[in-house]
């Protein structure tokens, strides 16, 4: 039940935010600023869960199927890791506007990408 609480939470913050996202962030107010990193922290606590078989299904397509089960799944693991993580940082932090430190900044964004990490919180 709290599950499910939850992930409606996080899919209205997506829902809320998703229009101001594509705007050039530098030009959006302080409310849609910490809003939206509100809601992609949430959005990342929850899913992070779904880079373990979206770093199997990257792997596999880049170095085979051998490495995608194996290498994938431990790239998965530590995907999972710190998506969940830097979510809940996002999410205690969200007062601060920072640009997201995650590529892609949510997981279903773009499943076929790589996920990357910035190096250090950037301010708006």
């Amino acid at each position: 039940m709290l599950n499910n609480k939850l992930v409606l939470l996080a899919a209205s913050f997506l829902i809320l935010f998703s229009l101001s996202a594509q705007a050039d962030k530098s030009e959006l107010s302080y409310p849609a600023k910490i809003g939206g990193k509100l809601g992609m922290g949430l959005i990342n606590t929850v899913t992070g869960i779904a880079e373990i078989p979206k770093s199997m299904m990257v792997t596999t397509a880049k170095d085979g199927i051998g490495l995608g089960m194996s290498l994938g799944f431990v790239n998965g693991m530590t995907n999972m890791l710190g998506r969940t993580l830097v979510g809940m940082v996002d999410v205690v932090s969200f007062p601060i506007p920072t640009k997201p430190m995650i590529t892609p900044p949510v997981i279903f964004q773009s499943f076929d990408q790589e996920t990357t990490y910035a190096s250090g919180w950037e301010i708006y």
